[in-house]
């Protein structure tokens, strides 16, 4: 019985661990609330679609992404914030010819 309760606790303990919430980070949050959708299943391309639609969050999430690409890891590209600050970045170049990297009107 004791043997019983200690593989339980293991289990339970490993399972909540394995679980860990991710923080959202503030770029991802902004994305996913103007209904730019989940995140792990877009590309940056099709990111870069939906920010070029949508220029309030766009304009939003420019100056966020250049100040955390300054900070982060080698593999940041592959998280969901690096996704969409790739997006974001495909969308100022190609979308809008008039806009600074700075989100502000030339």
């Amino acid at each position: 019985m004791k043997m019983m309760r200690v593989w339980v606790l293991a289990t339970g303990l490993t399972a909540i661990a394995g679980c860990h919430g991710t923080e959202k980070s503030p770029i991802v949050a902004a994305f996913q609330k103007a209904g730019g959708g989940d995140v792990s299943k877009s590309t940056p391309d099709g990111i870069a679609q939906f920010l070029a639609k949508h220029d309030d969050v766009r304009k939003q999430i420019t100056p966020l992404c250049q100040q955390r690409k300054g900070s982060a890891p080698a593999d940041w590209a592959a998280t969901e914030e690096g996704k969409v600050c790739a997006g974001n970045t495909r969308a100022n170049f190609f979308g809008k010819s008039t806009m600074k990297p700075d989100g502000v009107a030339f």
